[in-house]
């Protein structure tokens, strides 16, 4: 490695380590690890909190709640400033884990759960947000875009999580089980979409398992 190269994984590392402790949110993070529930990684963590405090955003719109861990991340960064914030999720144990976690560690008044099928709550909602973090089903993706852009204000701010899904997305389709490939396909699709369509201004980030930020024009 020459002198001017830096180790990312030690270089993250060392970032991570720097990293303040939340003791209400390292609970919720003990019980997703225990229980094998996906989460946020801890370098999307600090990028959301970042990007939410730039923009500070007032109505929120989180798709796919699974225990809240995100929810709380993203409310506190908001805090301050949030007038609306909902969440949906459809899976019934996550969505009552959900809901103890957001009444033993957030603001009941201020966060709607809402328990629907994404498809479903994305057709139906008539509300216009500011920030949009997208964290559900990698496949519908692309299907939702067109909802999701129709609920972004103008300078709204979409973020999708886990675009690289685990490092398979910059893999050729080839070297992907079958049974994945329909995801590979869906979400390049996707990752085409964003950057191409002339409404949104798109970034790809390697952050975490890869995040994209989109600005509504």
């Amino acid at each position: 490695m020459g002198i001017n190269e830096i180790d990312d994984i030690k270089a993250n590392d060392f970032i991570m380590s720097l990293d303040k402790e939340d003791k209400d949110l390292f609970e919720i993070k003990e019980y997703a690890i225990k229980k094998s529930v996906p989460i946020i990684r801890d370098e999307t963590k600090n990028f959301l909190k970042m990007l939410i405090g730039i923009s500070k955003p007032k109505n929120i719109l989180e798709l796919g709640t699974a225990i809240a861990y995100s929810t709380y991340i993203i409310y506190k960064a908001a805090e301050k400033n949030v007038g609306i914030f909902k969440t949906v999720e459809e899976n019934k144990e996550r969505i009552e884990k959900a809901k103890n976690n957001i009444e033993k560690y957030l603001n009941l008044d201020k966060i709607k759960l809402v328990e629907d099928d994404i498809t479903n709550y994305l057709k139906s909602e008539s509300l216009e947000f500011d920030f949009i973090f997208l964290d559900a089903a990698k496949a519908q993706y692309i299907n939702w875009l067109p909802n999701i852009k129709r609920l972004m204000k103008k300078n709204a701010i979409l973020v999708a999580d886990n675009i690289f899904k685990d490092g398979e997305i910059l893999e050729s389709k080839y070297y992907i089980f079958k049974r994945d490939r329909t995801i590979h396909k869906r979400m390049r699709e996707f990752l085409w979409s964003i950057t191409h369509d002339e409404e949104l201004s798109t970034q790809i980030f390697n952050i975490g398992d890869g995040i994209s930020v989109s600005i509504k024009k």
